[in-house]
């Protein structure tokens, strides 16, 4: 205990002896104090945590994460990056830093605001949302976040304004070597009928254990639609541990879409929150180990209102010796009356080896709803290939073809074509043979 007390106690003293311009206004400072005491409080999670139990933090614990100096990044990974959208406006931060050489303000589209957060501090808007909903009471990386953001990005879309060009935001590590921190926040406020569509791609070069760790609060007013793309493709030595808040109003819609396939550890938490009459939250996901990756996926999905509509669909398709977790809890509140409530998580192991956790879970006070859940691991169906193989298909392509089946129940909801064909590539690439999957939308 000692030892690990000396390991967050490191952060403490960082965040002490923070310079002047690391420092912001005195409403924000006032939260990072409060986010690092309770940082202090917790400590790092242990595996008595019930929440972290599966997780390996060890080789995370080892090191000491500061935020990088360099501005230096890998040409390939940037390129990955934009080929996500190519034709989509874009914010680039590198070490969670915001590079203007490498971003595309000028196209940005009309009648909305998309600034890097360093400079919406002064905003009422900002102050009022900025740290007000992702807990950092309960969650020791969302507290380092809050505590040591230095930047991100900050959406606001006005009321009645329906923004249809997405927006794309890339969070890219650099190459200047390992032990090396990013934190960055992203604040989208969509007031009363607005609508917007962001993607957000996280990721770095190989050969380096650094640690990415952003945290995205999503607020949508009645009647709003927000929709985000998550990517995460960090680098397969790297650290990322993230979250996810969204809250919808009355008839609002938020979905988050979540594609993970990077790091040697990676977590995200995701939040959802349903507050307002016929408020919808969908928070699907697919994730991808190989070699001895580590993915796990926490939700908390909390109906607070009537008629309200709520889906999450996790899927992971596992090889080697990964291992994957799925823990997601569906809560209805007093008082939710005809809530409709949807959760399920399904694996596909493609090796003996590898690992899947899987824990859905109800938690209900209400009595006039409709909620289920469910859980599956598995294997590829014998039959299935037999049959294939039958019709002259190589077992590797029929291994494939099913695969994608599995996959294409996510991947099909992704509507940016560059963005779909991007992750049918990355699947193909996870799978013997280096399967091409492209047009088979």
């Amino acid at each position: 205990m000692e030892a690990l007390a000396e390991k967050h106690s490191v952060y403490l003293e960082d965040f002490r002896q923070r310079s002047p311009e690391q420092q912001g206004p005195d409403w924000l400072e006032a939260r990072r104090q409060a986010a690092i005491e309770a940082f202090e409080r917790m400590g790092f999670p242990t595996r008595r945590w019930e929440a972290w139990r599966n997780i390996k933090l060890d080789a995370l614990l080892q090191h000491h994460y500061r935020p990088a100096e360099s501005l230096g990044v890998a040409p390939q990974v940037l390129q990955e990056a934009i080929s996500v959208a190519p034709d989509a406006p874009r914010l680039v931060f590198i070490d969670g830093v915001f590079s203007p050489q490498h971003s595309t303000m000028d196209e940005l589209p009309e009648g909305m605001t998309v600034k890097p957060l360093a400079d919406a501090l002064d905003e009422a808007d900002v102050q009022q949302h900025l740290a007000a909903y992702a807990d950092y009471e309960q969650n020791p990386f969302i507290a380092l976040n809050t505590a040591f953001a230095q930047q991100g990005a900050y959406v606001h879309v006005p009321r009645g304004k329906a923004v249809e060009q997405e927006v794309l935001f890339v969070f890219a590590c650099s190459e200047a070597g390992g032990e090396r921190a990013s934190w960055p926040r992203v604040l989208v406020h969509a007031e009363e009928s607005a609508e917007c569509r962001l993607i957000e791609w996280h990721g770095g070069p190989d050969g380096n254990a650094y640690l990415a760790s952003p945290v995205t609060e999503i607020i949508a007013e009645d009647n709003a639609n927000v929709r985000v793309d998550r990517l995460q493709r960090e680098g397969k030595d790297a650290f990322h541990l993230g979250a996810v808040y969204a809250q919808a109003g009355r008839d609002a819609r938020v979905h988050v879409q979540n594609f993970n396939y990077g790091g040697r550890v990676s977590r995200v938490d995701y939040y959802g929150l349903l507050k307002g009459t016929a408020a919808e939250v969908i928070i699907n996901g697919l994730y991808l180990g190989d070699a001895k990756r580590f993915t796990d996926q926490h939700t908390w999905m909390t109906h607070d209102c009537e008629h309200g509509h709520s889906s999450q669909l996790f899927k992971g398709i596992l090889k080697d010796k990964a291992e994957a977790v799925f823990d997601g809890l569906l809560k209805v509140e007093e008082g939710a009356q005809k809530t409709d409530g949807f959760q399920e998580n399904r694996n596909l192991l493609l090796s003996p080896m590898a690992l899947a956790h899987s824990n859905p879970r109800l938690e209900i006070y209400a009595d006039d709803v409709k909620c289920s859940h469910g859980s599956t691991v598995g294997e590829l169906d014998k039959e299935a290939i037999f049959y294939l193989r039958s019709r002259g298909m190589d077992q590797e392509s029929a291994q494939a073809l099913l695969t994608w089946a599995f996959a294409n129940e996510v991947l099909s909801d992704v509507k940016l074509d560059s963005l779909k064909t991007y992750q049918q590539r990355l699947l193909g690439g996870f799978l013997p043979g280096q399967a091409d999957f492209e047009g088979l939308v």
